[in-house]
């Protein structure tokens, strides 16, 4: 007798928990980002590192974790990048200076990319087409509620406790995971795996690359994602410290517009691909447009709010059609492809952090969103064709 299949509310809460994993660690300490650079006497760039160096932490974790499931499974590699996150986050508590900080962070995001990567690919063992979609859209869901939850409880944990405190709240958050981890049910069977050896099972991801089709996917998702990631390190600074709001203030906008991302996303999970695809891809140049104005006449931080609203309204939109486009196109190496998906998403956060702390951070911002914005429409016209006919 096999073991009982989890249940899909399970697997939902679960899933959805460890997709949004990378995205917590992002978000919870950002209320206290201009703290951490009076705490360590460092500029705003140094601290924003810390941002980037998370997210490239959570780029080249998935390339690793992702390949390594295909061949020893989901369960295994789960676990162990869980049990790495934790002791990662004990070691940040004791960050001497900003140097060891922004080192250890690049870990702490490797480790945390396993839960995002393996969590995409266990969908796609065990759902497809419209049923992949709906599940997508659950996840996203629950995908959403991090950055509505995190900087809320991040700003109020700021009113008695320090940085310190947050990541010791991450530690309690991993050890919490870990333990329903265990009650997963592995769902690569091991004729499906790859029984290549370990070095040759990252060839697999030369493979998904060569797949035209879905490295489009990949690159209208990461564009889109670029802009709500300058939105993510910009948006600490132009709220706080350019217009005054209180933190906990900022971190009732940032829950507002994660509530946008996770309203978004329901609709798109709804809607057939095509539409969801296409509203969210023009839709988000219009939006960005807008957004990019109000920053560069430095307008009232309200017109600028509702403008970072509708934003992630229109990226939420498209996010369940993509993820589902691009596993189905690549399902025989589920764990390659979904690493892919979070590296290239994840680096291009990377690089887009630290861009908008270079000069006036209004100017930066609007750039960097209206650019990718465009890139994003560029990269939806090279396959607009082919999904619409």
């Amino acid at each position: 007798m096999g073991k009982k299949a989890n249940s899909k509310f399970f697997l939902v809460i679960l899933l959805g928990v460890l997709s949004a994993f990378g995205p917590f660690v992002v978000d919870l300490y950002l209320p206290s980002l201009p703290n951490l650079a009076v705490f360590f006497d460092t500029s705003t760039s140094m601290v924003q590192l810390t941002l980037t160096t998370g997210m490239l932490g959570l780029a080249f974790g998935q390339l690793v974790f992702g390949p390594l499931s295909d061949k020893f499974g989901r369960r295994i590699p789960l676990l162990v990048s869980l049990l790495v996150f934790i002791v990662s986050t004990v070691m940040i508590i004791f960050s001497p200076n900003i140097e060891s900080l922004i080192t250890l962070r690049f870990i702490q995001g490797l480790a945390s990319s396993g839960s995002v990567v393996i969590s995409r690919a266990i969908v796609a063992d065990l759902y497809s087409g419209r049923e992949m979609t709906r599940f997508f859209g659950a996840l996203m869901t629950i995908n959403g509620l991090a950055p509505i939850v995190s900087p809320v409880i991040g700003s109020l944990m700021m009113e008695f406790t320090d940085w310190r405190g947050m990541f010791w709240f991450l530690t309690f958050i991993g050890l919490s995971v870990t333990f329903f981890s265990f009650r997963l049910n592995e769902s690569l069977h091991k004729e499906k795996r790859l029984t290549v050896p370990i070095l040759s099972t990252f060839s697999a991801l030369k493979q998904v690359v060569l797949n035209k089709r879905f490295m489009t996917f990949v690159a209208i998702e990461s564009f889109a994602f670029a802009g709500m990631f300058a939105y993510i390190a910009g948006s600490p600074f132009i709220f706080q410290q350019a217009y005054g709001l209180s933190s906990f203030v900022f971190s009732l906008c940032f829950a507002a517009n994660g509530a946008a991302l996770v309203i978004g996303a329901n609709i798109g999970g709804r809607w057939n691909n095509v539409s969801a695809i296409k509203t969210g891809v023009w839709g988000g140049l219009v939006v960005s447009c807008y957004v990019a104005l109000m920053l560069l006449l430095k307008m009232n931080v309200w017109l600028i709010e509702i403008g970072f609203f509708t934003l992630l309204l229109t990226i939420g939109l498209m996010l369940p059609a993509l993820s589902t486009l691009a596993m189905e196109s690549e399902r025989k190496y589920a764990g390659s492809a979904s690493a892919l998906i979070g590296f290239v998403t994840f680096l291009f956060g990377a690089v887009v952090s630290p861009l908008v702390g270079i000069g006036d951070i209004f100017y930066a911002s609007a750039l960097v969103i209206a650019v990718s914005a465009i890139f994003t429409l560029l990269s939806y016209w090279r396959i607009a064709d082919k999904i619409e006919g």
